[in-house]
């Protein structure tokens, strides 16, 4: 089999879009899978992609516009996986909002699957809400949406980078407020505990609030947490399910 140089067009064209979208896709970004294991799946996705998606007329017919549409593809692949993977900051920025007002922030440790340093109930609520995206198949939705931008944004056609990008970047208030209804409990529980401290020692001056308080707040948001784990799960469903919506969104706007 002779393996023509618009096959190789082709093929670089669709590894660009499916290496922005998943590597930003929640549960294949992190670092639980060794880089080789990935690239090898994206090659062969992107291989069996050629019999699968329409293929374009027109291929770029220099290297600089073979560039630019590598750049395109590149970018499309990147705003669709950025929108997956919102949600999961606004989820973990929640739980960096309990970490500090529970006093757990000094506890921070070291996430071997983003390398960064993450407080303890930011990363129990980041792993959560990518378990609770890999049981209602979000990983599905994803593929699906990948091979369907194939069909609604065809390989070197015109794009509507500004609008697309702009609404991606509108949405970005969801991760405040996806952070803001997550940790309310806590912020609210800590706050009674505050003001109960507060009237402690005004009644009792001698009593060292700023101690207990390293004692107390940590035990109570963690019973808390606990409590309201299942109603927790519901919200970290509901807001995977609207980036759903959001995506499809996105899809639409990048067509020029």
């Amino acid at each position: 089999m002779i393996i023509t140089q618009e096959q190789l067009v082709i093929f670089f064209l669709i590894f660009a879009r499916i290496i922005a979208v998943l590597l930003l896709t929640p549960g294949f970004s992190g670092k639980e899978i060794f880089s080789s294991g990935k690239i090898s799946f994206i090659f062969w996705l992107a291989l069996l992609l050629i019999f699968v998606i329409p293929l374009p007329l027109k291929l770029p017919a220099t290297p600089l516009l073979f560039f630019f549409a590598i750049l395109a593809e590149f970018i499309i692949g990147a705003l669709i996986g950025f929108v997956t993977q919102l949600l999961i900051v606004g989820i973990e920025f929640g739980g960096s909002l309990m970490d500090t007002q529970a006093g757990l922030s000094v506890a921070s440790l070291l996430d071997p699957s983003t390398g960064q340093t993450t407080s303890i109930l930011s990363r129990l609520l980041r792993h959560t809400a990518v378990l609770v995206f890999l049981l209602i198949n979000g990983h599905h939705v994803v593929l699906g949406s990948l091979i369907q931008s194939f069909r609604a944004i065809p390989l070197t056609s015109k794009l509507n980078i500004s609008e697309a990008s702009g609404y991606v970047t509108s949405i970005c208030v969801d991760i405040f407020l996806a952070g803001l209804q997550i940790s309310a409990p806590i912020l609210l529980v800590v706050f009674l505990i505050d003001f109960g401290f507060g009237l402690l020692s005004k009644v009792a001056p001698q009593v060292n609030v700023f101690q207990l308080g390293f004692q107390v707040k940590p035990i109570i948001s963690v019973l808390v947490i606990l409590s309201i784990l299942p109603g927790m799960v519901e919200l970290v469903l509901f807001f995977l399910q609207k980036s759903a919506g959001d995506l499809l969104r996105v899809l639409y706007l990048i067509r020029a």
